[in-house]
């Protein structure tokens, strides 16, 4: 039976330290909501985050920069404050045609403490000259 999923999709954004290698800041974008037409016994999360990836135009998350000491998964679903697993359909978490809005999260990560090097003129190496 086919429902009308509304999803609420939200961008966190992770102020990633490569010296710590952990979160130093967290940001969360709140997004316009979208709806979805889905089977709930058939359609799984995965298929939903990647719904939801296309409309945004967000790219495939295999194709994400994964830096060193983050581990989490890029994106996760809420339904009703619990994490819903990839693997489920959305009949497994709960979800119906009575109770149907579930939260998604995208996580991006924000490298501080380094540069981009380019090839460029500007661009330097340090030497001890440099101190």
């Amino acid at each position: 039976m086919t429902i009308a999923l509304t999803v609420q999709p939200r961008v966190q954004r992770e102020k990633w330290s490569l010296y710590w290698k952990e979160s130093m800041m967290t940001k969360t974008d709140i997004l316009d909501p979208v709806v979805l037409n889905v089977d709930e016994k058939k359609t799984k999360v995965a298929d939903v985050l990647q719904m939801v990836s296309a409309k945004m135009s967000w790219p495939a998350k295999q194709d994400l920069l994964r830096l060193e000491g983050f581990e989490e998964p890029w994106e996760l679903c809420v339904f009703n404050g619990k994490e819903c697993m990839e693997d489920q359909t959305l009949a497994d978490c709960g979800i119906s045609r009575d109770n149907n809005t579930v939260t998604t999260v995208r996580k991006v990560l924000v490298a501080e403490g380094w540069q981009i090097k380019t090839g460029g003129v500007d661009d330097s190496d340090t030497d001890e000259d440099d101190f």
